[in-house]
């Protein structure tokens, strides 16, 4: 028998329990539904004994009706749960007798009603003017459903009259460390038995059921002062039926501490300790959002707000508590110190989440040390498009002790992990793989295999540290190490430390200061006054015209213009899929905090961008990674940003940029299995029509825009071999397909008798496979794929002239593997030429094919040719090379290029070549490929954000002289690889 004075009395629903301003986070309780019967009637009760009766006790309110025993041997009770059973709690009354002697139940528990197993529970005690007894129990076996009660004895004065039975109700909550002196600033942890249950608790004495002042437990509590513990546990069911146990009280006390230094703690409640502030109030509204904060500083308006504190004594160091609403873009505030109030310089903070979130707010800590000299002043600037996130709860300074810092150093059995604080005499704590309890840290920690670590720092009169939450790989399972290069890869510039990145600042400095764009060029990256030279229009917009023998695209000035420009120009092929693999990362950052931004959702984590934080000291944008790279693409050479790169911010007007017509978002039109656009869906003309009205009519006018790909790589090599599989039902083309077979033939034995087959009816043909093996079922599909295309490109193409008659339709992107398919790449080209500007094909190969693309260029009616995605690369990092045996280091890639580019500048009907891509993607795959998915050497710099100097060096070799290439005032440059 287990007693505590404090426990249990178990409650009823959720609505009598919680207040309406606190937020219940949801229970992945599945089958387990919480069912209470408070045995007011037998209904809840699967079986009982003729002879138990029920009868009510006087005076009670929250549990008054009660079962009796009739004093029969062998009386019962049986319920049988709606769901499964996985734990139980029956509450039972005794009359007080001097021999405390007591005939508890038996209790048995059953899958099918027959045969039952018996199981000791727990016994919680709560002495009274009655002896209240919980009996409880829980984990079964899966597939329990019945529970029998069972008195024992004969004795009525003995036996428990029952007052409430719960199935599938809480566990009792507890604490980690028990009551007593306990170490200044040791962290309590609130332990719940079953995942989903949700613990309340008070510190002024009242009851955590239903007290006004409970706190939603959701991070340790620190003892700073004398403490009164007292915590509840509540279980939920998606029924909304919910249960919660009865109290645990804990009491601490702190060690004797020392004197807290000059400083302050403004909990907020008012503006007293402020020395000024703008634009703020204090807010008092749903403390159940801010741990039952009832005293916040928020704005009044969207304006940002500012408040001051000004000290008779120098500030070294502060921390701010601030909630925001997880629902909006953050703007994290800006800290500023000055020493006479008058010149304030911002400062730089570690910011950290504190708790988890509740009810979408979630609490940060911002923190710095350090600060310079003679500080006096604090100023906090709050900002954000909604006026009321954030709101500040708390503001500490000079009694914050700074938050933990981990450094590693790996040896091949284990990672020696030293913790560290800037706070002098700091103690630290850690708790490892949620483990139960936090543990004093002495010395470094050898770990060994996969590890959470959380940490803390306290020092004796100040405020403990948030803890923060590392991870730490000693396994040996690792593939990538923490700055997102292959583990097993050895290659001149991998990066080993913190320091080393940390160092490159200087290096791109001088690195990139070093180098200047070609001269010679118009705004747009053309040659300047060559269409004065060569008697070019200047037509407003790019466009294509003819120079001699040759087709050529021109600027909006009517300047030669060949298209060098760069694919993916963003960070966003560099996030990779952490979840399930994390033992193959040595570490990444905990999403948690500004941490979030190198995260896509909640899983999804780019090293790229974490590595540009530890340069840089701030998180980049996807808007900063762009205009740093724009800065960058032009002194390499390039004078273009190609596909899939962000278009929105192509209208910065720094480079000429692409888009992509929106047929992807036409939902109606996809097709399951095969990439092709459904141009027979139902109303997929209409649909074409109002998708481009409200996507290209912002950018008609855009001068900087040279047109709009009509999508990427689509199926065409399949046409004739998965269509006449596809279904009716579920594509609108098989339908159309099996209509103009039926306009030709008539009859299904004339159909038959020419495709070789033996269907009943032509509606049979519309769900079933048609087999395309005759001469004739080849002739019909040649037929089908003419029309399908002339009605693709013809809705497509006229659509885009309506509403963008300036810009270049640039075609559909070929794959490769559809270029060399001359049977369908001859019928492409016809087709598509009527009604192109450009055709654009994806373009990977060891060597040009002249006489191809030539045949694509005869067959389109002289339609030029852009190469809009190629790339080579090599496996020395140990990412995939794009072409295999391409390359065997990035001069040899370098090489490639040049073959590529300047063979591709002297054909006369091809008017540009786009590399793939900015940077390297990510070594395990991207992220919405999942496991191998796409990882390729293809950037222009790695994960760490450092070019590919070999590379580049013979990229600018031929960028710089594209023009003098194109005009034959430079042989073409070729790289022999057979001569290695």
């Amino acid at each position: 028998m287990r007693k505590n004075a404090s426990m249990l009395l178990l409650y009823g629903l959720l609505g009598c329990l919680i207040p309406l301003t606190a937020t219940v986070s949801a229970a992945p309780l599945s089958y387990f539904e919480i069912e209470i019967d408070h045995l007011r009637n037998w209904e809840q009760v699967y079986k009982h004994s003729d002879t138990l009766y029920l009868t009510k006790a006087p005076g009670e309110t929250s549990d008054a009706t009660r079962a009796k025993r009739g004093g029969y041997s062998g009386e019962n009770i049986v319920y049988k749960a709606e769901g499964y059973l996985r734990s139980f709690a029956v509450y039972t009354y005794y009359q007080p007798n001097g021999s405390k002697s007591y005939d508890h139940p038996s209790f048995y528990i059953s899958k099918d009603g027959v045969t039952y197993n018996k199981v000791i529970p727990d016994i919680h005690e709560e002495d009274g003017k009655t002896v209240n007894m919980v009996y409880e129990s829980r984990r079964f076996p899966a597939g329990t459903k019945f529970l029998k009660i069972v008195y024992q004895g004969s004795s009525i004065v003995r036996s428990p009259a029952i007052g409430k039975v719960v199935l599938n109700g809480p566990s009792t909550a507890d604490s980690s460390v028990p009551s007593g002196t306990v170490p200044y600033g040791r962290m309590v942890m609130l332990n719940q038995g079953e995942e989903g249950e949700t613990i309340y608790y008070t510190t002024d004495g009242s009851d955590p059921r239903t007290s006004l002042t409970r706190r939603h437990y959701n991070s340790p509590i620190a003892v700073i002062h004398n403490l009164l513990l007292q915590i509840t546990a509540v279980g939920h069911s998606s029924t909304g039926q919910s249960a919660a146990t009865g109290v645990s009280t804990y009491r601490y006390v702190p060690a004797p501490q020392l004197s807290p230094p000059s400083g302050l703690i403004d909990p907020l409640d008012n503006f007293k300790l402020l020395a000024n502030r703008t634009n703020l109030y204090v807010a008092n509204n749903e403390p159940g959002y801010f741990d039952n904060d009832k005293g916040r500083l928020a704005r009044t308006t969207s304006a940002p707000g500012s408040m001051v504190y000004h000290t008779p004594y120098d500030i070294n160091a502060f921390s701010v508590y601030s909630s925001f609403f997880t629902g909006n873009p953050i703007e994290e505030h800006r800290l500023l110190v000055s020493p006479d109030g008058k010149q304030y310089t911002q400062i730089p903070v570690s910011i950290t989440p504190v708790g988890y979130p509740t009810g979408n707010w979630q609490q940060y800590a911002y923190e710095a040390s350090g600060l310079p000299e003679h500080t006096r002043y604090l100023k906090i600037v709050l900002l954000g498009a909604k006026a009321w996130s954030p709101q500040v709860s708390k503001v500490v300074i000079n009694q914050n002790t700074a938050s933990v810092k981990l450094a590693t150093s790996r040896s091949a059995t284990s990672v020696k992990t030293e913790l560290t604080s800037t706070t002098k005499g700091a103690r630290i704590y850690y708790r490892l793989n949620k483990g139960p309890d936090f543990v004093y840290y002495s010395k470094p920690l050898q770990l060994q295999g996969y590890n959470v670590l959380e940490t803390y720092a306290v020092k004796d009169g100040m405020l403990p540290s948030p803890i923060r939450k590392f991870t730490v790989n000693a396994g040996k399972e690792i593939l990538v190490d923490r700055f997102g290069q292959m583990e097993a890869a050895n290659f001149t510039g991998k990066v080993t430390s913190e320091k080393d990145l940390a160092s490159d600042a200087a290096a791109d400095a001088a690195y990139y200061g070093s180098l200047k764009a070609p001269g010679g060029r118009d705004s747009y990256g053309g040659l300047a006054g060559s269409a004065k030279k060569y008697n070019l229009a200047a037509k407003g917009y790019f466009a294509i015209q003819r120079m001699g023998e040759r087709k050529v695209m021109t600027t909006p000035d009517g300047n030669l213009y060949f298209s060098l420009a760069v694919n993916g120009v963003t960070a966003h092929e560099t996030y990779t899929r952490i979840a399930g693999r994390e033992k193959k990362f040595e570490s990444v950052l905990p999403n948690q905090g500004v941490n979030k931004n190198a995260y896509i959702g909640s899983d999804n984590y780019s090293f790229y961008v974490a590595n540009i934080f530890r340069k840089k000291g701030v998180f980049p944008t996807e808007h900063a990674i762009y205009s740093e790279a724009v800065t960058r693409l032009p002194k390499w050479g390039f004078n273009g940003v190609g596909n899939y790169s962000p278009e929105k911010y192509g209208e910065d007007g720094k480079l000429p940029y692409v888009r992509m017509l929106p047929l992807s978002g036409i939902a109606g039109a996809r097709i399951n299995g095969i990439s092709l656009f459904d141009i027979f869906a139902p109303n997929a003309a209409a649909q074409i029509d109002k998708a481009f009205k409200n996507a290209l009519t912002p950018n008609k006018n855009d001068k900087n825009l040279i047109g709009y790909f009509i999508d990427n790589e689509y199926d065409w090599h399949k046409f004739y071999t998965d269509v006449p599989k596809l279904k009716a039902s579920s594509a609108a083309m098989k339908g159309k397909l099996v209509q103009r077979l039926k306009d030709k033939y008539q009859t299904i034995s004339s159909f038959n008798a020419n495709w070789k087959t033996t269907f009943k009816s032509f509606d049979e043909m519309k769900e079933a496979e048609l087999p395309v093996s005759s001469s004739q079922s080849w002739r019909d599909m040649e037929a089908f794929f003419d029309y399908y295309l002339d009605t693709f490109f013809g809705t497509v193409s006229r659509a885009y002239r309506k509403y963008d008659p300036n810009h270049l339709l640039l075609g559909d992107r070929w794959i490769t593997t559809t270029f060399h398919n001359e049977k369908i790449s001859s019928a492409l080209a016809q087709k598509e030429g009527k009604y192109v500007d450009v055709i654009s094909i994806n373009y990977y190969t060891y060597k040009l094919e002249p006489d191809l693309l030539k045949k694509v260029y005869d067959l389109s009616g002289g339609k030029p040719l852009l190469f809009s995605e190629f790339g080579y690369g090599t496996s020395e990092q140990g990412l995939a090379p794009l072409l295999p045996n391409s390359a065997v280091n990035q001069f040899q890639r370098g090489m490639r290029y040049r073959n590529y580019v300047e063979g591709a500048v002297t054909l006369p009907y091809v008017v540009g070549a786009h590399v793939f891509n900015y940077v390297d993607q990510a070594g395990l795959g991207r992220y919405w490929q999942g496991e191998g998915g796409e990882h390729y050497n293809s950037g222009l710099v790695n994960v760490a954000d450092r070019p590919y100097k070999d590379y580049l060096k013979a990229i600018m070799d031929t960028n710089y002289d594209i023009y003098k290439v194109m005009l034959g005032e430079r042989a073409k440059f070729y790289y022999d690889f057979n001569k290695g």
